[in-house]
């Protein structure tokens, strides 16, 4: 059975994919920000970030599959999982940097858009620790379980201007 959107997708060019790529990533943040500002709105915010840890942990190891999947990404390893978080859904919108360190890798998150978000909002940071623990564990357990990541950095408590976290990644 013919797919028209995988007919047309295929007719775009490669720029014009990699730009599709990154709406995609946005509209799935605005989503899930829709839906966190909902609960948030309704239920509290205690309540909004249980739920969200909850989402997270669920939907990354479903992503970190499809991934590993799609990139054969078999052999697991340091480089293994923090390239499967370039193809996270969330990914795209997000400005990080890496720097490997031997048998470990530092993630630092340098533009992060739920936090700017909440800002303009008047909402203030929130701690977000709990919900990429859910996150990064989940694709770590998936991807190579022996890969072990900690928060080195994360709202609300104080960082650099120019961070917004920063989580290392070590290979056990």
């Amino acid at each position: 059975m013919d797919n028209p959107v995988q007919q047309e997708l295929e007719k775009l060019p490669k720029s014009t994919l990699i730009e599709l790529i990154k709406m995609y990533s946005r509209n799935w943040l605005t989503v899930d920000g829709l839906w966190f500002s909902g609960v948030e709105n309704k239920f509290g915010l205690d309540e909004a970030l249980d739920l969200d840890v909850r989402m997270w942990k669920i939907g990354s190891r479903i992503e970190a599959k499809r991934i590993k999947e799609l990139l054969d990404l078999r052999e697991g390893g340091l480089q293994s999982v923090l390239r499967a978080i370039n193809f996270m859904s969330w990914a795209a919108s997000f400005g990080y940097k890496v720097e490997y360190r031997g048998n470990k890798a530092i993630w630092t998150c340098t533009h992060c858009p739920p936090q700017i978000g909440r800002i303009k909002a008047g909402k203030g940071e929130f701690a977000c620790q709990p919900t990429f623990e859910a996150c990064f564990g989940s694709l770590c357990e998936l991807i190579d379980p022996k890969i072990k990541v900690t928060c080195l950095i994360c709202p609300p408590e104080p960082h650099p201007e120019d961070i917004w976290c920063q989580w290392e990644f070590a290979a056990t």
